[in-house]
């Protein structure tokens, strides 16, 4: 507001002095006339003006002129300023096109292109001339005619947007948006937005099927519970029969493969880190790999390239030597006649913008361990749906290594993924997270079952699984101890509460149906602060909450044998 009255001000001052120059000019210049014509030499007298007349005259003349010019001028000065902004408007315009970071082109009717700006100049892609016919004389590699589209937009005046246009090996989002001179057509890369939302829809799917398997797998262990448990009562009933004795070892070894097939998923569920210490990757590496030689093709060559001086990790060893096992099993494998493998050990650091291009990775130091091989590669669907249970290259529903190491490696805080191409080999990149203490940290593990230990006492069996519930019942009476079963959790506290002092232990599936096994624990020391808990469950210790792990004595994980059983309670009650 204050600039626009200066520039009145300005104008009006500019119209005064303009009126009074042409007015005294022209009183001057009619006095010398005067002069010159009627004979008056007396100049004085003409300027001041000799009679009323002549005066009167004068000042009507110099108002008209100070009127006139006033127009005059204030026209000048209209025309100057409209000049001026529109100079600033063109150059305002002008800079926001030029400078605009969305690469933009702008056609006429014929669809010839008469401009575009900065950003497509530094695009370092090929940049259209003047009079180029876009999309035919210049860029025409689309999956659709576009040319077309933009010829349709100029006739019909309508906008159209093209969110996920292929050109070349990337996406563009194009909008056409026409006017009056032609149309505005801009170009947005949106590949690697592309790519994130690709893995992060990976990234849920994986622990969409995760999910899954681990639900899988705790089933599958409540029933080789059962199975486990009958077999071992029904050999322990007909001790002298050889023929259940045989088929009880078949069975037992059925079991134990299906037990480890649930380990496997379990593993891949994000379950179950078992011993969980400080060692170091380089070592591991080194001690692991004449294992799996014997099992790799013998004419592929094995190149190691680890660094010295790398952080050590926090994991367990045997199934980060599984998961080592498997990719590296996998890489011998995509070798079909002779080749090499490189394998490389090194630190890296995580920054922001590293995290952003790896969503399943967070800001931090790791230990990256790849695994390069130059077989025949991975085709898209393949490497997309190599961590998935059960999916192999070779013969459908044998693949569970990638799955399970997948599994593991998520479960240790850290990412896996695999950069593949058909015919360019493919490489596997492992990160496992620094730890950040020193303390040699070790789980301790189970005992080796010598003989059934009988015991006595009352034992509270909690598990909303019938099968596992009868086994158990029958397994720990015939190891002496009195036995009371609840298949809620609502059951199993009122039978605490009922029974008081009688219970010394309380056996507790946290899987049930009412209420979450920690409230359970909770409530029913709260009546009977002096009774021990032993958590069982088909998934694995790590998914028990860490307040659960406090307050319990004791874990066992199903499926598990009646001397497993034996040694457990002996373990937490004592003599």
């Amino acid at each position: 507001m204050q600039n626009k009255k200066i520039n009145r001000r300005s104008v009006l001052d500019s119209m005064m002095l303009a009126a009074i120059f042409i007015a005294t000019a022209y009183w001057i210049l009619d006095s010398i006339l005067n002069i010159f014509f009627f004979n008056k030499y007396n100049i004085i007298a003409e300027l001041i003006g000799a009679d009323l007349y002549n005066i009167y005259i004068r000042v009507i003349v110099l108002c008209l002129f100070i009127i006139f010019g006033s127009h005059a001028q204030a026209s000048i000065n209209k025309y100057r300023l409209a000049q001026k902004s529109l100079q600033e408007g063109e150059e305002r315009y002008r800079t926001l096109f030029e400078y605009n970071p969305i690469e933009t082109i702008t056609v006429d009717h014929d669809a010839r292109v008469t401009g575009y700006n900065l950003a497509k100049t530094n695009s370092g892609d090929k940049v259209p001339e003047i009079g180029n016919i876009m999309y035919k004389d210049y860029a025409g590699k689309h999956d659709i005619n576009m040319y077309n589209e933009l010829m349709e937009c100029i006739k019909s005046n309508i906008s159209k947007e093209f969110p996920e246009q292929k050109y070349n090996d990337n996406f563009l989002f194009i909008r056409i948006a026409p006017f009056s001179k032609g149309a505005i057509i801009t170009a947005i890369d949106i590949t690697k937005q592309k790519q994130l939302q690709a893995q992060l829809q990976q990234a849920k799917k994986m622990d969409a099927i995760s999910t899954l398997a681990g639900g899988i797998a705790h089933q599958f262990n409540n029933i080789l519970s059962g199975i486990t448990g009958n077999t071992e009562l029904l050999q322990m009933k007909y001790e002298g029969d050889k023929k259940i004795k045989e088929f009880s070892e078949r069975l037992f070894g059925l079991t134990h493969r299906m037990t480890r097939l649930t380990s496997q998923l379990l593993a891949y569920a994000r379950g179950g880190k078992y011993q969980e210490r400080q060692i170091s990757v380089s070592e591991l590496v080194e001690e692991t790999f004449p294992l799996i030689r014997h099992s790799m093709n013998r004419s592929v060559k094995v190149a190691m390239n680890l660094e010295k001086d790398i952080p050590v990790i926090k994991a367990d060893a045997t199934q980060l030597q599984m998961v080592f096992s498997a990719v590296m099993s996998n890489a011998s494998e995509a070798i079909e006649e002779s080749g090499s493998i490189q394998v490389a050990l090194q630190k890296k650091d995580v920054d922001d913008k590293y995290a952003m291009q790896h969503p399943g990775l967070k800001v931090g130091q790791y230990v990256l361990l790849t695994v390069e091989d130059d077989g025949k590669g991975l085709d898209s669907e393949t490497k997309e749906r190599i961590f998935e249970p059960f999916y192999s290259t070779k013969l459908q529903g044998r693949g569970l290594g990638m799955a399970a190491s997948y599994g593991i490696i998520i479960n240790h805080g850290g990412w896996i993924e695999i950069d593949s191409e058909p015919g360019k080999g493919a490489v596997v990149s492992i990160y496992l997270p620094v730890s950040a203490d020193t303390e040699d940290v070790l789980l301790r593990g189970e005992k080796e079952i010598a003989e059934i230990s009988k015991g006595k006492g009352t034992v509270l069996i909690i598990d909303d699984e019938k099968d596992v519930l009868d086994t158990s019942r029958l397994a720990l009476e015939y190891l002496g101890y009195k036995v009371l079963t609840a298949n809620t959790g609502m059951e199993a506290i009122s039978i605490v509460e009922a029974a008081g002092e009688d219970i010394d232990l309380a056996i507790l599936d946290i899987g049930l149906p009412d209420i979450m096994g920690d409230k359970v624990c909770q409530r029913i020391q709260e009546f009977r602060p002096n009774i021990k808990v032993v958590v069982s469950t088909g998934y694995m210790v790590e998914d028990i909450s860490d307040d659960m792990k406090i307050k319990a004595q004791g874990f066992i994980q199903k499926p598990f044998s009646i001397s497993k059983m034996a040694i457990k309670l002996k373990e937490v009650l004592g003599d």
